[in-house]
């Protein structure tokens, strides 16, 4: 029997029902979940914006002690409730059961460190170079933020975006992805019991068009996005029209260069996890190995061994490695970038378009041998497909490394010290892993990539202050 999920907006601290205007079903057993949800219009999107700037007001009244204690309930909350959660995140996104856990517990211990954050806030105070003044430095919140979140990591991201957003004073106003929004719907709900101030974190749903609304939304003071690169560029110009602060994340084009003295075993187990873990659903999962040419072959040979070992299935299932994308409309898209890679003229060693798969499963594909110019190496194939460059040497690498315009995340298997430090000097790009999957990053330390995969401050970590604050100089001469 189809269980069925209705959803509604939560605005000023109450359910605001509506039209059903998107559905979501379990990608991986269509019958077993069907999610509806409405669709936000302009004058739900101006009162949550209204509802969140009168929140402001009261959560400075409130004082940072209860604003710390509140992100903290949240945190324990989530804690408490993982296996509901997880399992509500593997129906929905397709997402596996152990990664579902993993994510609900780091969204948890996000909360809890923003909750840290809340009270460590402080500035500085330091002599003026004029006789007898001083200077303080503070940081004041930046206002009402509006966050438009994607469905890969449906509770982490909304955690990383909302919680330092509290903790530092603001409003927000959250547009969750469709894909994803019965389990942002349960996120709201642990939000909404926290302790805060009423309309603090409002939540609208929509297929689209809400997240268009709220991008354009008058009294916006900061808007964070993670998402696609068209758009995020959309993000970009709507809010670039009233001079309002951006956070973009939008994906990449990630390498992971694996050089001749590399430990294999630790390659493929880089390759495996970055590329097809999550069902490459990740913005810095690897789509390109960059392999020096003595090594290449014993390379593949292990990859796609442990390739063909992937359990592909249930994502509840525990024993699952591998489950579905998220929808059939990611399916079709990734059949057709694969099929275009295969037009011209590139082998798919593993998967690809001769594996015909039920449901929103895909095949792990690995294409070899790929031209430096092929769309492989310069688009972003958001589902479990990588290929295979083969190089010769250490700088050869780095050039193949860095000829996309994406910048995100980018890995080396090398037992070489000099290798290595060379890597964190030349790879272009936010984050560099050696030795350690592409994908994968600590939720205390920095988040962010260069060229087109970002725009604006780092998030996560003490890094985040920098975007939902503001810096306020004060200059005091005493009489």
């Amino acid at each position: 029997m189809t269980e069925n999920i209705l959803l509604s907006h939560h605005v000023r601290g109450r359910a605001v029902p509506g039209v059903a205007a998107f559905t979501q079903h379990n990608p991986a057993a269509p019958v077993d979940l069907r999610i509806e949800g409405p669709e936000a219009d302009a004058a739900l999107v101006a009162e949550a914006v209204a509802a969140a700037r009168e929140a402001i007001s009261e959560s400075e009244a409130g004082g940072i002690e209860a604003r710390a204690d509140a992100l903290a309930r949240i945190g324990r909350r989530l804690t408490g409730d993982v296996e509901r959660l997880a399992r509500l995140i593997a129906r929905e996104t397709g997402k596996t059961i152990g990664d579902s856990k993993g994510e609900v517990l780091r969204a948890a211990r996000i909360f809890d460190f923003f909750a840290g954050e809340t009270l460590r806030n402080v500035g500085e105070r330091f002599a003026s170079t004029r006789r007898g003044a001083t200077v303080e430095v503070d940081f004041v919140p930046a206002g009402v933020v509006a966050a438009i979140t994607p469905w890969n990591f449906p509770i982490a991201i909304p955690a990383w975006k909302i919680a330092p957003a509290l903790a530092f004073g603001n409003a927000v106003v959250w547009k969750p992805s469709e894909t994803s929004s019965a389990t942002a719907a349960a996120l709201m709900a642990i939000i909404a019991e926290g302790g805060l101030p009423v309309g603090s974190v409002n939540m609208l749903l929509g297929a689209g068009e809400a997240g268009t609304l709220l991008a354009h939304a008058a009294d916006i003071d900061a808007i964070t996005f993670t998402g696609s690169v068209a758009t995020g560029e959309r993000v970009r110009f709507a809010a670039a029209k009233r001079a309002v602060r951006t956070q973009l994340e939008m994906g990449g084009v990630n390498g992971l260069i694996v050089l001749a003295d590399a430990n294999l075993d630790i390659a493929v187990d880089c390759a495996i996890n970055g590329a097809f873990l999550a069902a490459g659903q990740r913005c810095t999962a690897t789509s390109r190995f960059i392999v020096d040419h003595s090594v290449s072959d014993r390379f593949l040979e292990t990859l796609l061994s442990r390739v063909a070992a992937l359990t592909i299935g249930d994502p509840c299932d525990p024993a699952t490695a591998v489950g579905p994308l998220a929808t059939p409309r990611q399916k079709k898209l990734i059949s057709q970038q694969v099929a275009s890679v295969e037009a011209s003229g590139v082998k798919a060693v593993c998967g690809g378009s001769a594996v015909e798969m039920a449901h929103c499963f895909y095949p792990p594909t690995v294409f070899d041998n790929v031209p430096r110019t092929s769309e492989l190496g310069h688009q972003e194939i958001f589902g479990p497909v990588a290929g295979m460059f083969r190089v010769d040497g250490f700088d050869d690498a780095i050039e193949v490394l860095n000829s996309n315009r994406f910048g995100l995340s980018a890995g080396i298997c090398t037992s070489s010290l000099l290798h290595a430090e060379e890597f964190k000097r030349r790879a272009r790009a936010g984050m560099q892993m050696i030795n350690l999957p592409t994908a994968g990053v600590d939720y205390h330390a920095p988040f962010g990539g260069v060229a087109a995969s970002s725009l604006g401050p780092r998030e996560q970590g003490r890094a985040a202050r920098s975007f939902y604050t503001n810096i306020k100089t004060s200059y005091q001469q005493p009489l």
